[in-house]
């Protein structure tokens, strides 16, 4: 039986073309997953399959390659519920306008994504993270952003998803926090402004009774794991991230992406 292939509908929407995702689990059956990526030739140009360990740099597909895009390390806490006042700097923003401040964050929260590292989709990657903080500002994106302030420029951001999770055949629901975006100027890393940006996470998800908060990032992202792990945060697993490319796709100038 295939492995099911969901419709990833924001990039979708974004690139212009249909997207895939695919969880698969470190057990994987090679022949379920070929079988996968076959039927879905003409469903999805791109499908970004999320490998639930640290697997190879690639995976042999059909006389085709599943390239590794991202190796990712997921990592969780439990939120305090002791949190008193924020730093100064720190605070919520409110705006419904997208400051030039926040979206050059964001840009630089991405640099080590897999929409930078992939060829295909490297030409696309500022405007993708401008439109991600921008929908963030909106509320469609994100339900909480704070930022550190020094004078009228931001130079810290941390965006926050409330996450709502089945805890029991009953329909019980508990919430959590999930950290999207996070980044801090270049020139003020260094100086205590992501531990106040977490405390801000903190805050929030205690105000709302969340009982955990959960970030994910790439492997390679030691100083932001270092800081996790100082102020609680555990290791949850890693995921090794591929692209694969149906071929045969091309693009009609009235119809856009179509599937030959």
């Amino acid at each position: 039986m295939p492995y099911s292939i969901l419709p990833v509908l924001w990039e979708s929407k974004f690139f212009a073309f249909p997207i895939g995702r695919l969880e698969l689990p470190a057990d994987y059956s090679p022949k379920q997953l070929e079988e996968s990526l076959h039927e879905s030739h003409n469903r999805f140009r791109l499908v970004c399959i999320s490998l639930d360990s640290n697997g190879p740099d690639s995976i042999p597909i059909n006389g085709a390659q599943c390239v590794c895009f991202d190796r990712r390390l997921r990592l969780v806490k439990s939120v305090p519920h002791n949190v008193t006042g924020l730093d100064t700097h720190v605070r919520a923003y409110t705006s419904t306008f997208c400051s030039k401040w926040l979206e050059q964050l964001a840009v630089q929260s991405g640099q080590l994504s897999r929409f930078k590292r992939d060829p295909e989709l490297s030409p696309h990657f500022e405007r993708l993270f401008l439109t991600w903080i921008n929908y963030s500002v909106s509320g469609e994106l994100a339900d909480s952003i704070w930022t550190w302030r020094e004078g009228n420029r931001h130079v810290g951001l941390v965006t926050i998803r409330c996450i709502r999770r089945q805890i029991n055949n009953q329909g019980g629901i508990e919430r959590d926090g999930c950290i999207e975006l996070l980044a801090v100027d270049n020139q003020y890393r260094r100086q205590g402004i992501g531990t106040h940006l977490f405390d801000a996470c903190d805050f929030w998800c205690s105000s709302l009774d969340m009982k955990n908060v959960t970030l994910t990032t790439q492997l390679e992202n030691e100083q932001t794991i270092k800081l996790c792990e100082k102020i609680g945060y555990k290791h949850a697993g890693k995921s090794t991230v591929y692209h694969y490319w149906n071929t045969g796709w091309v693009y009609d100038t009235r119809y856009g992406w179509i599937s030959k």
